[in-house]
C-alpha cells in the first residue's frame, strides 16, 4: 500500500529548466506514451493481493520476487520515461525560460516506491525464515534486485537523473573526500579505541576514578561539535607555529615532573589526611595529563595525515591492497580454526593465521614510515615546525581530535560496563585454579566483556561518520564539503551526493564491526546469548 499511494497520489518526477529555478512535476497518470509505467502502480498492488495467500513458502517467493521487481522498476521506468520528457522540456515551461543544462530530479514516489519494494520484501523474507529456507539462500535472493540496480547504473540507465549528472562532474572530487571521511573515521576510532579502553579499564580498576572518568566523557559528549571545535582552534593555531625541537623538549620536562609528582604522591598517599588524598590524585593527575594531552595531540594529526597519504599515493594504495587482502585472509583463516575447533578438529592453521597477520602487520607498519617520510621529506630536524606534522588551528587538527573526543563516551562507558557484570565467581573460579592476574584478565574478563566492548565500538564509529560531515565548516574536508556546498547553493543533488556515501560508510562500517563482533566472541557466549 506504501508504494501504490506514492504511485497514485505524489510526484514521480520533477523537471528543472536548470540547477537553481524551481521545477515542473510529474505524476505517473501524466507520462505519455505506452502504459508500461502503470506497472509500478499494479505491481504494489498485486503484492497487497499476494499478501492474503495461505500457502507460506509459495507467499514468500512470490513477494521476494514482487520486492526485487518493484525496487527495480522504480527506478529504471521513471529513468525511461525521463529521457523523453527531458527532450521535450522546453514545451513545458513558459516562454523566456532560460535554459542552462536542464535536468531531471526523483520526487517522492520514487521513495515510497523503494520503500514499499523493501516492505514487500522483508515480508517474503520473513516467511521464508518461517519456513527455514537457508540463510544464504535468503541473502542471495534478498540482493537481486539491488544486483540489477548496481548493473543498471554502472550500464548508464540512470545517468539521466540528475545526482548522476553531478555524479559525473564531481566524481573524482567525491572519491577523494570518501578517502578523507573514511580516513577520519578510522583514526579518530582507532585513537578513541586505545584511550576509551585504558579509561574505561582504569574507571573499573579504581573506584576512585570512576565516576571523575566517567563525568569527564560525559561532560565532553554534551559540547556541541561547533562549539568543540572553536575551542580548539586557538591552542591548536599557538601549537602548530612552535618548533619541534622547542615541543619535543617541553614533553620531556613535562613527562619527568609529571612522574617525579606521581612517584612522590604514590609514596605519602598513605600519610596524608583522607580529605587531601583525593586532591594530591587530582594533582598527580593534571601534571601527567599535559605531556599526555600534547603527546595524544602530535600522533593523531600526524597519523590521520600519514594514513591518509598512504590512501592518496597511488604506489602505497597498491601495496595497501596486498596488506588488506592478508588481514582478510588471516580474518577467513581464524573463522575457519574456529569452525574446526567447534568440530573437535586439530586446530593446524593457527600458525598460518599467525603467520599471514605477522606480514600484514609488518607491511601496514612499512606504509606508515613511507607516508610519514613523504611528509617529512628532506627538512633538517631543527627545520620541522608542529605545523609540518599537520597540527594547525584550522583544518584536519581540530576536526580529528574532536572526533576522538567524541568517540571516548560509548568506548569508556561500555568497557567499563562489560569489565564490571563479569560474575565476580567466575574471577575467583580462575584465582582458585592459580591463575595470574595477567591470565585471568585475558581468558576470562576480556572475552566475557568483547560483545559490550565491541557495541560501543560500533555505536562509536556510527556517530563519527555523522560528526565528521561537520568537520567541512573548519576546511577539514570530507564529505560533508558536499552537503555544505549543497546547502549554500540550495542544490539538492550536491547535498545528497555527500550525504548518500556517508549513508553508505556507516551502513558498511557497521555491517564490518558487527562481523568482527561475531568472529571474536566467543562461541560458548554467543550460544548463552
Amino acid at each position: 500500500m506504501t508504494a501504490a499511494f506514492g504511485f497514485f497520489f505524489l510526484p514521480l518526477l520533477e523537471i528543472k529548466p536548470n540547477r537553481l529555478a524551481s521545477g515542473i512535476t510529474v505524476n505517473l497518470f501524466e507520462i505519455e506514451g505506452d502504459l508500461r509505467y502503470i506497472a509500478l502502480f499494479l505491481l504494489a498492488l498485486i503484492a497487497l493481493a499476494i499478501s492474503f495467500q495461505e500457502k507460506r513458502l509459495q507467499r514468500g517467493w512470490t513477494l521476494v520476487a514482487l520486492g526485487n521487481l518493484l525496487i527495480f522498476l522504480t527506478l529504471l521506468l521513471p529513468a525511461n520515461a525521463a529521457t523523453d520528457l527531458l527532450d521535450g522540456a522546453a514545451s513545458l515551461f513558459e516562454e523566456g525560460t532560460r535554459f542552462s543544462n536542464p535536468r531531471i530530479f526523483t520526487s517522492s514516489a520514487i521513495a515510497f516506491g523503494l520503500l514499499g519494494g523493501y516492505i514487500v520484501l522483508f515480508g517474503g523474507l520473513r516467511d521464508l525464515v518461517a519456513e527455514k529456507v537457508n540463510s544464504g539462500v535468503r541473502l542471495f535472493a534478498s540482493a537481486i534486485g539491488v544486483i540489477f540496480v548496481l548493473i543498471a547504473l554502472f550500464n548508464g540507465s540512470f545517468d539521466i537523473y540528475s545526482i548522476l549528472v553531478e555524479f559525473s562532474q564531481r566524481g573524482e572530487t567525491l572519491g577523494q573526500r570518501f578517502i578523507e571521511h573514511f580516513v577520519f573515521v578510522l583514526v579518530s576510532l582507532a585513537a578513541g579505541l586505545i584511550i576509551g579502553i585504558a579509561l574505561g579499564l582504569w574507571a573499573a580498576r579504581d573506584e576512585r576514578m570512576e565516576d571523575i572518568i566517567l563525568y569527564a566523557v560525559g561532560i565532553i559528549q554534551t559540547i556541541p561539535s561547533l562549539a568543540l571545535f572553536g575551542v580548539l582552534l586557538v591552542p591548536l593555531a599557538r601549537l602548530g607555529d612552535q618548533s619541534f625541537v622547542n615541543v619535543f623538549q617541553f614533553f620531556i620536562v613535562t613527562l619527568i615532573i609529571g612522574l617525579v609528582v606521581l612517584f612522590f604522591v604514590s609514596r605519602i598517599q598513605g600519610t596524608l589526611p583522607e580529605s587531601l588524598r583525593p586532591w594530591a590524585i587530582i594533582i598527580a593527575f593534571v601534571m601527567l595529563f599535559i605531556p599526555v594531552a600534547l603527546f595524544t595531540i602530535l600522533a593523531i594529526t600526524f597519523g590521520f595525515k600519514t594514513v591518509l597519504n598512504v590512501f592518496l599515493d597511488p604506489a602505497l594504495s597498491q601495496t595497501l591492497t596486498l596488506v588488506f587482502a592478508g588481514y582478510v585472509l588471516a580474518v577467513l583463516v581464524f573463522w575457519l580454526d574456529r569452525r574446526l575447533d567447534e568440530k573437535r578438529s586439530i586446530r593446524r592453521l593457527r600458525y598460518v593465521r599467525y603467520g599471514l597477520t605477522a606480514l600484514a602487520t609488518v607491511g601496514f607498519i612499512g606504509l606508515l614510515f613511507s607516508g610519514a617520510s613523504q611528509i617529512i621529506g628532506s627538512r633538517q630536524l631543527a627545520d620541522i615546525s608542529v605545523r609540518n606534522l599537520g597540527v594547525s588551528g584550522i583544518g584536519t587538527a581540530p576536526a580529528i581530535i574532536a572526533l576522538t573526543l567524541y568517540s571516548l563516551l560509548p568506548l569508556v562507558r561500555n568497557t567499563y560496563a562489560g569489565l564490571k557484570n563479569v560474575d565476580p565467581a567466575i574471577i575467583d573460579s580462575g584465582r582458585g585454579m592459580g591463575m595470574t592476574p595477567a591470565q585471568i584478565f585475558f581468558e576470562i574478563e576480556l572475552p566475557l566483556a568483547v560483545p559490550i566492548i565491541m557495541a560501543g565500538i560500533r555505536n562509536a564509529g556510527i556517530s563519527l561518520v555523522g560528526i565528521a560531515a561537520v568537520a567541512s565548516i573548519i576546511g577539514a574536508g570530507a564529505l560533508g564539503d558536499f552537503i555544505l556546498l549543497g546547502v549554500n547553493t540550495t542544490s539538492v543533488d550536491l547535498i545528497l551526493l555527500g550525504a548518500i556515501p556517508a549513508i553508505v560508510l556507516a551502513v558498511m562500517l557497521d555491517a564490518i564491526l558487527q562481523m568482527l563482533e561475531r568472529l571474536f566472541t566467543s562461541p560458548g557466549i554467543r550460544r548463552e546469548a
